[in-house]
């Protein structure tokens, strides 16, 4: 990891240096010295974020590991699922950095209706584009399912795992976008909290019980995992019309 990591700032180093876009900038003539001030409010803001990444990843990795414990043949069947939810994610989360960026620029020109505009419009944009991938899971699993592997066990359990897969995208897509409204608004802190309640508190709780008390294998897990999402997309969205709306209340 900290092989690749030298390697993209090396790579980001020497594409800043040679691309004509940055040369008016002259961004390595002078190197100021460190500002603990500056560095203070940057790990302020990012810290709960890295928290966060953080709790949101480790949900799927623990889900992964106790679907492990079923056997192979659910822990392959449920890697099928995840990997194309995986795939099909990469939309949503660069939509989301997009929603950060526009939002927080709104904020910075003193724009704070059109901040509001630019977070509801992601969201719809991506729910709309969720829609999109939702029908194509429920529509086609056992296409999908066939890009992965020919085994009629492994793909039979994964076909049925694609349909809470499919659901799974409405919140997911949400969250992800209602999160990077709110680091527009440079607010991290309580979604921090949103994650560690929703992912943990609901989700993994929720998916073990329905996993290895009620028997349902890895659609528990699945379940488990649509429904902490649910939950933290919901009270991203909440918090994010609620701040702005108040926003707008302050300045009015």
């Amino acid at each position: 990891v900290a092989g690749q990591c030298c390697n993209m700032i090396l790579m980001l180093v020497v594409y800043i240096r040679t691309h004509r876009h940055y040369r008016p900038f002259e961004l390595f003539s002078h190197i100021a010295r460190p500002d603990r001030e500056i560095l203070r409010d940057l790990l302020k803001l990012g810290l709960p974020i890295a928290v966060a990444i953080t709790l949101e990843s480790g949900l799927f990795v623990a889900a992964a590991l106790l679907i492990g414990r079923l056997g192979p043949l659910p822990a392959a069947a449920h890697l099928i699922a995840i990997n194309f939810s995986a795939l099909v994610f990469m939309v949503p989360l660069a939509m989301g950095s997009a929603i950060t960026v526009r939002v927080g620029n709104a904020v910075g020109r003193g724009d704070l209706s059109g901040a509001r505009y630019a977070g509801i419009i992601g969201m719809l944009i991506v729910v709309a584009g969720q829609c999109c991938n939702m029908i194509l899971m429920l529509v086609f699993p056992e296409y999908i399912v066939g890009l992965y592997t020919d085994d009629i066990a492994v793909a039979t359990l994964a076909v049925s795992l694609l349909f809470f897969a499919g659901i799974f995208q409405l919140p997911d897509g949400l969250q992800i976008c209602a999160t990077g409204a709110l680091r527009g608004l440079k607010d991290t802190r309580v979604p921090m909290l949103y994650n560690l309640l929703a992912y943990w508190a609901i989700g993994l709780t929720l998916g073990y019980y329905l996993t290895f008390n009620q028997q349902l294998g890895p659609a528990g897990m699945w379940i488990g995992m649509i429904a902490g999402l649910t939950v933290g997309g919901s009270l991203m969205v909440a918090r994010f019309l609620h701040i702005t709306r108040r926003m707008l209340a302050h300045e009015s």
